[in-house]
């Protein structure tokens, strides 16, 4: 039996059982893509995260903790770069957070609102998404949002040549509360 068929959820996350949801880093995914020169885009996943989606009645907030050493774009060279003090500051800074206050319906899903954390930088976002039950009972959430790097303290632009546009993507499958799921996660 394939475990990963989806079932709509309704837009209300009071339809979910309340307790502690835990992402599953094996079934997930975190990345991003920029545009460089103009004409190619260098696409990036993050390989370490953690999160949690607490449910409580129609209420519901999340955090995810990203390990800003973790990221990879298949380029060791432009990896140790992107992790270096001219962008993520990986040493510095390890962790990128990411706090959900809740979600609204919106569109054709819901709107996650909450604050992004790189660095010393935090800026408010409003990331459209979607959700679906799966066979197995766990909840695949999609979301994805183009921010400005500048607005989210990555600055360093060799002459012009890295785009302002950065598009953010996350694909996250959360195990039920009780599924028995042994995911560790930080606050």
């Amino acid at each position: 039996m394939r475990t990963d068929q989806e079932q709509p959820v309704g837009r209300e996350l009071g339809a979910l059982p309340a307790g502690e949801w835990v992402v599953d880093p094996t079934r997930s995914e975190i990345g991003f893509a920029v545009k460089v020169m103009g004409l190619m885009a260098v696409r990036g996943v993050f390989d370490e995260f953690t999160g949690i989606l607490d449910v409580t009645g129609a209420d519901a907030v999340g955090a995810l903790t990203v390990q800003a050493a973790s990221l990879n774009t298949r380029n060791r060279r432009r990896d140790q770069h992107l992790r270096s003090a001219d962008f993520f500051d990986a040493i510095r800074y390890p962790a990128i957070r990411f706090s959900a206050a809740g979600a609204t319906a919106g569109g054709t899903g819901m709107i996650i609102a909450g604050e992004l954390e790189i660095g010393s930088a935090r800026t408010l976002l409003e990331i459209p998404a979607t959700a679906a039950r799966l066979d197995d009972g766990a909840l695949r959430i999609v979301g994805k949002i183009t921010v400005s790097r500048k607005a989210v303290g990555l600055t360093w632009n060799w002459l012009g040549t890295v785009s302002d546009k950065a598009a953010l993507h996350a694909a996250l499958t959360l195990a039920s509360p009780g599924a028995g799921v042994a995911v560790e996660h930080d606050r």
